[in-house]
């Protein structure tokens, strides 16, 4: 028996598939279970050499397709004539849908056809709509011979597009997959959520049923000593995107900073360079005192440094385009004990609300009322801490890559 992951969002160090390739890896090694990856073709050699993985896919889980010339030049008459006719992006979802879908379909045919043997189970970690169309059509070409069981995360959900939007299409895309897939689902194809809202969203919306996948991450860390100067300091942490709030950080520090001498800004600076608020923010944060920055993708040590020296953990997603995906900063800074501040409408503030997570939410989605709740959780710093440290164990232990490759194993027939 082998797992085999098929994840074509596996191309660098940046994102959660490296982390989530490494931490796996180093699970079922311990565990002598036999494993493959398989990433982009366009992998880098010392990742792919490091995690043991396979170049393979043509098309990235993240890419999208232009609009057509027509569709493009009836934006620019839109713009022209200031009208709001919803031609705002310059992606489209349908080309998307079907050059992504046709790629991962052509690409799945051209695995080794050993890892379909029944013993094993192939895992997806991550698809959307534009991968689930083309599997579900591959599998349904096989389905006349058993093949091994077919696990797919559903991590993030039918509002989502690869770009910084809310999906039109996307609800409906899942059901035409889902609709396709009926007669396998349950047998050999499986379906899993990281979190309840999330399998809740998707038996709501589709008659899905789902099983929960616990993000892993590696070893607690360990709580770092009081620095003698007593600053608080607030990590924002991972991609530096708007659909993750980085926008909202410099109105939120400069009102932080004028009522208050007592915090520190710990963040990341990672992103492509195309959201101009994202750029905008960057340059305004380069002005700032008081701010320390961490330039592009970190290494793992690097990451856990500062992970190790913030005392909150920001984590002001949108709450309509990250809406309530599941986040590694989040599992990580609960795991390690760290209050939060999380935007109402997301997982991280439904956790908080559940007592999963401590930690304050804010509301509407502003830098003031970002600023606010990190105001009111500095006032009890001391008590959220204490909540959040009583809580850290039992999560670290439920978001393990024991747990992880646990769910996946259970699979196998």
């Amino acid at each position: 028996m082998e797992l085999i992951f098929l994840d074509p969002g596996l191309i660098g160090k940046g994102g959660h598939s490296y982390n989530l390739a490494k931490i796996i890896g180093e699970t079922l090694s311990r565990r002598n279970i036999p494993h493959r990856v398989f990433g982009m073709r366009a992998l880098d050699p010392p990742i792919a050499a490091e995690l043991g993985a396979t170049p393979h896919f043509s098309r990235s889980l993240y890419e999208c397709a232009e609009l057509s010339p027509l569709a493009q030049g009836l934006q620019r008459l839109a713009a022209v004539l200031r009208l709001r006719d919803g031609l705002s992006s310059p992606h489209s979802e349908p080309r998307t849908w079907k050059l992504i879908n046709e790629a991962f379909e052509d690409d799945l045919a051209r695995l080794p056809q050993e890892i379909w043997d029944p013993a094993n189970v192939v895992a997806l970690p991550a698809i959307t709509q534009n991968q689930l169309a083309g599997l579900v059509r591959f599998l349904r070409a096989k389905r006349r011979r058993a093949i091994a069981p077919v696990v797919c995360h559903l991590m993030f959900p039918p509002t989502y597009v690869p770009w910084a939007q809310v999906s039109r299409l996307g609800a409906n895309y899942y059901r035409q997959a889902f609709a396709l897939a009926e007669e396998m689902t349950g047998r050999s194809l499986f379906f899993t959520t990281e979190n309840k809202a999330m399998q809740a969203l998707f038996r709501r919306e589709f008659g899905v049923s789902t099983k929960i996948l616990p993000l892993p991450f590696g070893a607690p860390l360990a709580a770092r000593e009081r620095p003698h100067d007593g600053k608080v300091r607030l990590g924002f942490l991972g991609d530096s995107r708007c659909d993750k709030g980085f926008h909202l950080l410099p109105e939120a520090i400069a009102l932080c900073q004028a009522a208050t001498s007592d915090a520190e800004f710990l963040v990341q600076i990672h992103h492509g360079g195309w959201e101009q608020r994202a750029v905008a923010a960057e340059r305004a944060l380069r002005t700032f005192r008081g701010v320390r920055l961490a330039e592009g993708v970190l290494t793992a040590g690097g990451y856990q440094d500062l992970m190790r020296e913030a005392d909150i953990m920001l984590l002001p997603y949108d709450p309509q385009i990250f809406g309530l995906r599941g986040s590694g900063v989040f599992t990580e800074a609960v795991a390690a004990g760290l209050p939060l501040i999380a935007s109402e409408g997301t997982f991280a503030a439904a956790s908080i609300e559940s007592e999963d997570a401590e930690g304050e939410i804010f509301a509407p989605y502003t830098g003031e009322a970002l600023a606010g709740a990190i105001l009111r959780l500095l006032a009890r710093l001391a008590s959220a801490q204490a909540q959040a440290k009583a809580r850290a164990l039992a999560f670290a232990r439920a978001h393990s890559g024991e747990a992880f490759a646990d769910v996946l194993l259970a699979h196998a027939r």
